[in-house]
């Protein structure tokens, strides 16, 4: 019998011989799963758990672990269990529950069909109809939800859904780069220049007038010519002034994509019905 929830199971076994339940619950200890999580019960025995000892107070103890509904499994587990056999019960995540199965095979539970066989089916006979779809094993599963287990026929999915998340990223868009150089260009200026040159004038003397007495002698006159030449020169002043800076500019942008999500189409299909599964 399998009674399945989203986080836990409770996997119940039950052993006609106390050692072999012990050494079970040992392996399972040994495998990592917690003390609290394992239980021990027997019909005039004890009840082990973190949480002290005690004992089934009437028959129908299984019924009342699986949510008081009562089959064909838990009337043969609690025909045995008052028959004197030892049950552990574990809760575990459905993650684990195929390990902890395994580790309860391998100290030989009761088969359930074997023994209805032996108690008779009168005696065991399944008063609910998922009783009715049961399979043989000696470990039975139940859902367990905060230490209490309660029936829950049936699978689960999860369900996903995406959404959608911004961020920001700086990102390069290039660089601005201002360069000075040298830029040649041919200018003219118009300047007046001022020459003096030196012109001869002969004149003819025909007044008769007497020589002086440097006559005859030789004798030299002379006057300098000037002239007034273009100078060249230049001057450096700033012209102007280029400056870098940055200016923050802030804009909304429209983000578009898809999200995806899970849903679920439900379908009702006649004739079935949910069974109960065993490892």
């Amino acid at each position: 019998m399998r009674n399945r929830s989203m986080a836990e199971e409770t996997i119940v076994a039950i052993f006609d011989s106390a050692e072999h339940a012990e050494a079970a619950v040992h392996d399972l200890t040994a495998a990592g799963v917690p003390a609290g999580a394992i239980s021990t019960h027997s019909h005039s025995g004890y009840v082990a758990s973190t949480t002290g000892t005690s004992a089934p107070k009437a028959p129908g103890f299984l019924s009342r672990l699986f949510g008081g509904e009562t089959d064909h499994d838990t009337a043969v587990y609690d025909r045995s269990l008052e028959a004197g056999s030892t049950v552990v019960s574990v809760s575990a995540p459905d993650e684990h529950v195929t390990a902890v199965s395994e580790i309860l095979e391998r100290h030989n539970p009761i088969d359930i069909d074997e023994r209805a066989s032996t108690y008779g089916s009168a005696a065991v006979a399944p008063t609910s109809t998922a009783g009715a779809a049961a399979a043989t094993t000696g470990i039975a599963r139940g859902l367990a939800d905060r230490g209490i287990a309660t029936p829950a026929i049936g699978e689960s999915l999860q369900l996903a859904e995406e959404q959608l998340v911004v961020g920001k990223k700086l990102v390069n868009h290039g660089t601005t780069r201002v360069r000075r150089f040298v830029v040649e260009t041919p200018v003219e200026e118009q300047v007046t220049l001022h020459d003096e040159k030196v012109i001869i004038d002969r004149q003819p003397i025909a007044d008769g007038r007497a020589v002086d007495g440097n006559a005859f002698t030789d004798q030299v006159i002379e006057m300098a010519e000037t002239g007034e030449e273009a100078v060249v020169g230049k001057t450096a002043r700033v012209r102007e002034e280029v400056h870098l800076r940055k200016e923050a500019v802030d804009r909304v942008e429209t983000v578009r994509d898809t999200v995806r999500r899970e849903d679920v189409a439900i379908e009702n299909v006649p004739g079935a019905v949910p069974v109960e599964r065993k490892i």
